[in-house]
């Protein structure tokens, strides 16, 4: 079976309103236009990571736009793992991730989605306090980005005075990032979120590293890739992150887009949506969608 056959094998569903909603954000094109083409070696990954999806059950009955919500703002912390415990950030009381994820949920009443994740990020692993969790670098999206060296008993009092900061409309970016001698930016273009959180479910740890694997090929086409501990600027970083909530509507891909500031998180995404997503969403500086009906979720958030 050609790539096509797998692709159209199963399909999704999306209503009018839906798609309204989803194409106020992205422009709406027709596969033949939004840039899936193949060739060679990446044809042949993307058929291996069809057939071993074609394997999984995922939820293709369930309406996807708004079975999830985006985050204000989401904090990403390095691991250097794939996996976690079941409550990735509960495992330990004293780690950075402990501290966030208890720090958003207490904020939760201000109605503010505030979100926490571990991540295959790389962390510092020549630095002791990182390898006990007591301290870390810290991602923060959509806002691109770093929290430097934050440690486990500064969380509370480092989140309470940034966080209002980062949800003020009229704050401006480069001021923040000079008043603060701890943040410094994230120069890339997209960050790729893949939920890899097998302990939770396996669907996830089996699709997450085809995903993975077919996102690299296609970005070092594009000199986009960058791997887990590159920073240069302008690249575009693959990250595995743990559970994101829907492991039914696997894989779950979320793309935050530094210009013009966007978060698509997608779902029911397979080796062969991956050409689209980097030639359609990632590189053009207006993203452009072919499926409506995989979008969970769709947010612009303010610029900086």
């Amino acid at each position: 079976m050609g790539l096509l056959g797998l692709f159209k094998g199963k399909k999704d569903s999306v209503n009018a309103e839906a798609t309204k909603d989803i194409g106020e954000v992205v422009e709406i094109c027709d596969e033949s236009s939004c840039g899936g083409e193949c060739n060679g070696d990446e044809d042949a990954e993307l058929e291996k990571g069809e057939r071993a999806f074609g394997k999984l059950k995922i939820d293709h009955e369930t309406p996807l736009y708004g079975s999830s919500r985006a985050p204000r703002i989401h904090f990403v912390v390095p691991t250097s793992q794939t996996d976690w415990e079941h409550d990735a950030c509960l495992e330990d009381k004293k780690t950075v991730q402990y501290g966030i994820y208890k720090w958003c949920e207490n904020h939760s009443d201000e109605g503010k989605s505030l979100t926490c994740a571990v991540s295959s990020l790389a962390k510092d692993i020549m630095d002791i306090e990182v390898m006990r969790g007591t301290k870390n670098n810290v991602l923060v999206l959509p806002h691109f980005i770093w929290i430097n060296d934050l440690k486990s008993d500064k969380v509370d009092e480092t989140l309470s005075d940034l966080v209002p900061k980062l949800l003020d409309k009229k704050q401006d970016r480069s001021k923040l990032l000079n008043e603060y001698s701890n943040l410094s930016d994230a120069g890339e273009k997209a960050f790729v979120l893949l939920c890899s959180h097998a302990t939770r479910d396996k669907r996830c740890g089996i699709v997450a590293p085809y995903l993975k694997k077919s996102f690299d090929l296609r970005l070092q086409k594009s000199n986009l890739y960058r791997d887990i501990s590159d920073r240069t600027a302008g690249g575009v970083n693959v990250v595995f992150v743990n559970h994101v909530g829907g492991h039914k509507f696997a894989a779950n891909v979320q793309v935050f887009l530094r210009d013009p500031n966007v978060l698509i998180w997608l779902g029911r995404v397979t080796p062969n949506n991956v050409p689209y997503i980097v030639n359609g969403m990632i590189i053009p500086h207006q993203p452009k969608l072919p499926w409506p009906e995989k979008v969970r979720c769709i947010q612009k958030y303010q610029s900086w």
